[in-house]
């Protein structure tokens, strides 16, 4: 058979609807679009919120735990509108408060259909209008303005223009698509941490688990690298939720065994408020650009295999889940990293590892510092390591966010949110923490709704009316809660 002559692009069927003006255009619902969406909302905006899947939450749907709403000290990172979800969440019975940890400053865990329903509510509550099953494909730009995008869904491609945009896609794909500067993963090699498929298994015997945990307390050895806080112990194993990788034995005999292949060297478990529903962090593809859609397939085919592997494993080898199911799995594979706008400022490893204040805090972030190895004999922090650890760092003194950090240097009309601000490689590995995303995206919601009531370019902002707002809406901007 031939080759199929290409289609000229002239003579492509490219209808254009042109829907109405918004104020504020939140590219993506997930972790902090969802929040920026009700921040711009609740500050007057009115407020579009376009994803491309039916639901909103994104990575926080997942069942995974949130760390860092509290920095090591205890002192809360996590205010405003993230710590309203929790409080909501919580009075439902579908969380655990946010609690102390040694290793990761903090943990708080929820039901993930609950939340996802919650943020719903207060989306609809706050004004907000859905343009769901939606993909943000391009922008529209005008001499280094954004003015709208072009989305497509099943109605074929249509225009929302807006005076300000937040691209709360994770990639950065507005951002990119408007012309704004920016880095892939690390600098010096353009590596990018791995991706991962988070999966949940019911039926677990969580009481049979944690007792055999107690008779081989070397099944919770620390991470690779880790050099904060303490050994977990027999009596860390009362608290209500655990979250801890784990059984790094019983991982090293299967692997000998040639029963697991997954490049992981510990099982990430976490139990939540569900009974007998584990959470399970363990399967890792190297090598994947998140923005590449032919890589993108791929992992999302490898992962979902390595998924049925490791439920294989924990249901062979691991006590508590000999008669477990999969209850569910992500609606995508994980990706921790692709781009990183190029802003104003950029946040350094030595600012999120000293707690630094800015006088234009908009956010703060205390979730560990967490670097997977970006490949097998990956060197971080100029040591060789294997591949498939995990370097942490608990972020004692929460760090503040500049608004420079949200904002392309080239680009106007447009906030970023999430974990594609502006931050280098290594301070990145503690901002995709989902409470920062939260926290991020709460900042840019407001930004976004200030900047477009007053007729001005988010970099024009006036940045003490920006965290009036964010105080007047419960958002932490500093250790005494007062301007820095």
């Amino acid at each position: 058979m031939g080759a199929v002559d290409a289609l000229p692009l002239a003579a492509l069927p490219l209808k254009t609807r042109i829907r109405s003006a918004v104020d504020v255009l939140v590219c993506g619902g997930g972790t902090a679009g969802a929040i920026a969406a009700i921040a711009a909302a609740r500050a007057g905006a009115r407020t579009l919120l376009v994803d491309r899947y039916g639901m909103v939450g994104g990575m926080a749907s997942t069942g995974m735990s949130f760390l860092g709403v509290s920095d090591g000290r205890g002192q809360r990172a996590l205010g405003g509108i993230g710590a309203e979800l929790f409080d909501r969440l919580v009075a439902l019975g579908a969380a655990f408060a946010d609690r102390p940890d040694k290793q990761v400053g903090s943990v708080a865990v929820a039901d993930p259909i609950v939340l996802q329903q919650v943020l719903l509510t207060m989306l609809a509550g706050a004004g907000v209008s859905f343009l769901l099953h939606t993909f943000c494909v391009d922008a529209v730009t005008d001499g280094g303005r954004l003015r709208g995008i072009v989305v497509a869904n099943k109605a074929g491609l249509e225009v929302v223009h807006a005076r300000v945009v937040v691209d709360a896609t994770g990639d950065g794909d507005v951002a990119a698509r408007s012309g704004a500067r920016f880095v892939a993963g690390r600098v010096s090699d353009m590596l990018m941490q791995p991706v991962t498929r988070i999966f949940r298994v019911a039926g677990v015997d969580v009481r049979g688990m944690l007792d055999y945990l107690r008779a081989h307390p070397e099944e919770m050895d620390l991470p690779e690298r880790w050099t904060g806080g303490g050994d977990y112990t027999v009596d860390d194993l009362a608290a209500t939720s655990i979250v801890m990788d784990a059984f790094p034995s019983l991982v090293a005999d299967a692997r000998a065994a040639g029963e697991l292949t997954a490049p992981r060297d510990r099982i990430g478990i976490e139990t939540g408020p569900v009974p007998g529903v584990v959470t399970i962090n363990a399967t890792r593809v190297h090598g994947v650009d998140g923005t590449d859609p032919d890589a993108l397939s791929r992992a999302e085919v490898e992962t979902q295999r390595q998924m049925f592997e490791v439920f294989q494993f924990l249901r062979r080898r691991v006590p508590g889940f000999g008669k477990a199911w999969l209850l569910d799995s992500a609606y995508a594979v994980g990706v921790r990293e692709t781009r990183h706008i190029l802003g104003e400022y950029v946040l350094t490893l030595d600012d999120v590892l000293a707690g630094r204040d800015f006088p234009d805090a908009v956010a703060r972030g205390a979730y560990p510092l967490d670097l997977h190895d970006v490949r097998p004999g990956a060197k971080v922090f100029g040591s060789q390591v294997g591949g498939g650890g995990v370097t942490l760092r608990r972020v004692e003194r929460a760090y503040g966010i500049p608004c420079r950090c949200l904002i392309p240097e080239a680009v106007d009309g447009l906030v970023v949110a999430g974990r594609a601000i502006s931050a280098s490689h290594e301070a990145a590995g503690s901002v995709r923490g989902q409470a920062v995303c939260m926290a991020t995206g709460h900042a840019a919601g407001v930004i976004a709704a200030v900047s477009a009531l007053a007729g001005r370019v988010p970099r024009r902002a006036d940045i003490r009316e920006v965290q009036d707002v964010l105080r007047a809406q419960g958002a932490i901007l500093s250790d005494s809660h007062l301007p820095v």
